[in-house]
């Protein structure tokens, strides 16, 4: 078992024995059946992993490795917010006619900033400043963009 299962298991524990249940709310997801997929939480719940040792990926149920490198990619590299260009179905439930999910993941990285040094979008000025400032504390990217939010088929789930 990796140190990522035993992480995911004590997580598991945790939440169950601590977390809030949103039962009895409006919820977006449903099961198979239509009926509400009501879940438990808890709030800023965070794992550290030592890369050193393994990478953090849990066996204890399926992880399809290829369509999280497409994931990373889409949004990372290619910046898209369009599920068309992406070869998986896991972001069609969000996206409209056209294939967009709105202003969101991607297209929050593709926006073009001004900066002293020029325009960048937030992944070029990472690497720019990866480059040219290694030591800066300042190489953060942000996809939460309350301004945007209403124009976006899903709400950003994750920090990047």
């Amino acid at each position: 078992m990796s140190q990522a299962d035993q992480i995911f298991i004590e997580n598991c524990k945790y939440i169950l024995q601590n977390g809030v249940s949103d039962a009895g709310q409006v919820v977006r997801p449903k099961w198979e059946d239509g009926t509400p997929a009501h879940t438990v939480r808890v709030f800023g719940l965070v794992n550290r992993y030592d890369l050193s040792r393994e990478f953090p990926a849990s066996t204890l149920r399926r992880l399809s490795f290829k369509n999280c490198i497409k994931e990373i990619l889409w949004i990372w590299q290619q910046k898209s917010n369009n599920v068309n260009e992406l070869d998986t179905r896991i972001w069609d439930a969000w996206s409209d006619e056209t294939g967009s999910i709105g202003k969101a993941y991607g297209y929050q990285l593709g926006i073009k900033h001004k900066y002293s040094e020029g325009e960048f979008d937030q992944v070029d000025r990472v690497l720019y400043d990866l480059k040219n400032n290694p030591s800066s504390r300042r190489m953060i990217t942000s996809i939460y963009n309350h301004q945007d939010l209403h124009a976006m088929g899903l709400y950003p789930c994750a920090s990047a």
